[in-house]
């Protein structure tokens, strides 16, 4: 809103005009209109509108005879500069596709020669690997873990709740979709690989404080827990390679901020022998415990996730 000056005198002069003005409102208020009856039905002057007149298009046949090269009831218009309509572009089409035929030629050919060459490459490499940063890896708490106990999942068909000794002071409560996979009493007991670093997630209605390891073929109509050697102790840190030692793992909240678990996994699989590793610097690096490398049951060739 504006924003005037008024200076006191001004006030003053306009006071009295205001008060009259209102006062004015205040008498017409005060007026009984009863029994008027409005201007606008007193007095009539009449229908001002024109009267309807029926509207005839008898030259409607006139007119569309008259459009040059109609289609049923649309009138066909040229199309604008470009379009590809008119004898000069339909005789232009026939000889522009030889000319490009004449051209793909060449090319079609010295591709056809370098196919096999390629295919044979292609042949020979394997897939790569994915770069890891070596941080993601240090940063994931891998560890030995044992399952205490398992249960059918109440609310989700295809879950497990299980209770799994990783070494804490308490089992961790841990949620994992192998109902469809594993039976149940093949789980009671069973030494498995967990992920203990991860940030806590709500299974329907349970939350998983962790994530258990398994092997997938691709179709993932089989899928196997990884399993650590006999005389691997629940609770301990596994690493990948030949050298133990390495950093202390990275908070829950860092790994999921900063995605290690996401950079990892795509270079995880098991090898030849069933053995899960990870690429890595362009080896494979076997997933190592105590009493030696982590398997899983027969998959070979498969993701680890």
């Amino acid at each position: 809103m504006a924003q005037i000056t008024v200076t006191e005198q001004e006030a003053a002069d306009w006071a009295p005009k205001i008060n009259s003005v209102l006062d004015w409102f205040g008498q017409l208020q005060s007026v009984d209109v009863k029994g008027v009856t409005p201007a606008i039905h007193a007095y009539s002057e009449g229908n001002r509108l024109r009267p309807d007149e029926a509207a005839a298009y008898e030259a409607r046949a006139q007119l569309l005879a008259q459009a040059p090269q109609t289609e049923n009831t649309y009138i066909r218009v040229p199309k604008t500069a470009g379009g590809g309509d008119g004898e000069a572009a339909a005789a232009a089409k026939p000889a522009a596709a030889a000319a490009a035929a004449a051209a793909a030629a060449p090319a079609a050919a010295a591709g056809a020669t370098a196919a096999p060459a390629a295919a044979g490459a292609g042949a020979a490499a394997p897939p790569a690997a994915p770069e890891v940063p070596i941080e993601a890896v240090h940063a994931l708490d891998i560890r030995v873990g044992r399952i205490v106990s398992c249960e059918r999942h109440p609310d989700a068909e295809s879950l497990y709740v299980e209770k799994i000794d990783v070494g804490d002071a308490e089992p961790r409560t841990i949620v994992s979709g192998l109902v469809k996979y594993v039976p149940l009493e093949a789980m009671q007991d069973r030494m498995v690989m967990v992920i203990c670093n991860l940030k806590p997630r709500n299974m329907r209605g349970i939350k998983s404080h962790g994530m258990l390891l398994a092997a997938s073929d691709e179709p993932h109509l089989v899928v196997e827990p990884l399993a650590p050697p006999p005389g691997a102790r629940a609770g301990e840190r596994v690493w990948f390679g030949d050298k133990p030692e390495q950093p202390a793992a990275a908070d829950a909240k860092v790994v999921d901020k900063k995605k290690y678990w996401d950079a990892v996994q795509p270079a995880l699989r098991t090898d030849g022998g069933a053995v899960a590793t990870l690429a890595l610097g362009g080896q494979r690096l076997a997933m190592n415990t105590s009493a030696g490398p982590v398997k899983a049951p027969s998959l070979t060739g498969a993701r680890i996730a």
